[in-house]
């Protein structure tokens, strides 16, 4: 018996990162990937289909026969926006965790999630919906990772902090002992985080300074 396929949402550059971890994981096949440019449905995209438009998702789930699906872009402001439309449809968000993850059997883990090579999710936490966790990134005992949230490369949440919704954490950022970063947050690359963050903030530095509101 075959895989089961999977259609993945997006055909960018971090489409590229979900199909390498997709295969590594090798529990699912791809079925093809989405565009919202019309004009490159039916083209090839690392050896698969551009099967479609995201306007066009009951296409789809004739077409190729599941209603499995991964969102596969970054765009922050889009991610959330398309992973409910997608769920709202009767579509089923799955799984993608690289076999060389070490991945904790007590955490709990949400749909649509993607924890890539390198990464150490240890005892106890809460991963969300459409997450993803970039490679080698740690989720330490006891987190709270609400949906949609974004955890680029080298990130490192001590124990017991808490991540809201739809917020993106930049490379190699940390956030220490027991805080909260708000929902609708960026915090920048490589910024150290030692005290909470109001939501809907941009923050960066060491330690991390509010620089100004970040508009939705």
């Amino acid at each position: 018996m075959g895989k089961e396929k999977i259609v993945l949402v997006g055909n960018g550059q971090h489409a590229r990162v979900v199909l390498y971890n997709l295969k590594a994981q090798g529990l699912y096949d791809v079925a093809c990937f989405t565009t919202h440019d019309p004009t490159l449905v039916g083209s090839i995209y690392e050896g698969y289909e551009i099967g479609g438009t995201d306007d066009d998702i009951d296409s789809l789930r004739e077409k190729y026969h599941t209603n499995k699906f991964f969102i596969a872009f970054g765009d922050m402001k889009k991610r959330k926006k398309l992973y409910e439309y997608y769920v709202s449809k009767g579509w089923e968000a799955v799984n993608i965790i690289h076999p060389n993850a070490v991945v904790s059997d007590e955490a709990k883990i949400g749909r649509g999630v993607l924890i890539e090579c390198g990464c150490l999710i240890t005892p106890n936490p809460i991963i969300g919906n459409n997450v993803v966790v970039n490679t080698g990134s740690q989720v330490n005992h006891d987190n709270i990772i609400e949906d949609h949230v974004y955890i680029a490369s080298g990130v490192i949440l001590s124990g017991g902090v808490t991540i809201k919704e739809n917020t993106l954490l930049d490379d190699g950022v940390i956030v220490t002992l027991g805080h909260t970063v708000g929902k609708n947050c960026l915090i920048g690359a490589g910024t150290v985080v030692a005290k909470d963050i109001p939501e809907s903030k941009v923050a960066c530095g060491n330690p991390a300074r509010i620089l100004r509101d970040n508009e939705q």
